[in-house]
C-alpha cells in the first residue's frame, strides 16, 4: 500500500513546532544575556575595588623600602659567624686546588697540541 503524502497542515505544524523551539531557545539566551549585562557593572566595580586595595597594600609595603634607601628591615635572627677553617684543612684545600689546576692545565695543553 502506498504511503499517504503528508498534508500541508502537518508540515506547517512540524515547522511551527521547530520555530517555536528555536524562539524559546532565543528567549532563554536573551534572558541569560540580560542577566549577565545587569551583573557586569557590579563585577567591574568589585574588580576595581580589589585592584585598588592591592595597589594600596603594595604602596604601604614599599614605603619602608623607599624611606630606608632600599633596605628592608630583616627579621630578628641570631647572627651566625662562620667558623674559620683550621690551618691543616686550609692547607689541604690549597693543595687540592693546585692539583686540580695542574690537571686542567695539562688537559688544555694536550688538546692544544692535538688540534691541527
Amino acid at each position: 500500500m502506498a504511503r499517504p503524502l503528508p498534508t500541508r497542515s502537518n508540515k506547517l505544524t512540524a515547522e511551527e513546532r521547530l520555530l517555536e523551539k528555536k524562539a524559546e531557545e532565543l528567549r532563554r539566551m536573551e534572558a541569560e544575556l540580560e542577566q549577565r549585562l545587569k551583573m557586569l557593572p557590579a563585577r567591574m566595580e568589585a574588580k576595581k575595588a580589589r585592584t585598588k586595595a592591592r595597589l594600596k597594600i603594595q604602596a604601604q609595603t614599599a614605603v619602608p623600602a623607599i624611606s630606608l634607601n632600599g633596605a628592608r628591615p630583616r627579621a630578628a635572627r641570631p647572627i651566625e659567624k662562620r667558623r674559620p677553617l683550621p690551618a691543616r684543612e686550609l692547607q689541604n684545600a690549597r693543595i687540592k686546588s693546585l692539583v686540580l689546576f695542574l690537571i686542567l692545565a695539562t688537559l688544555v695543553i694536550l688538546l692544544w697540541r692535538a688540534i691541527p
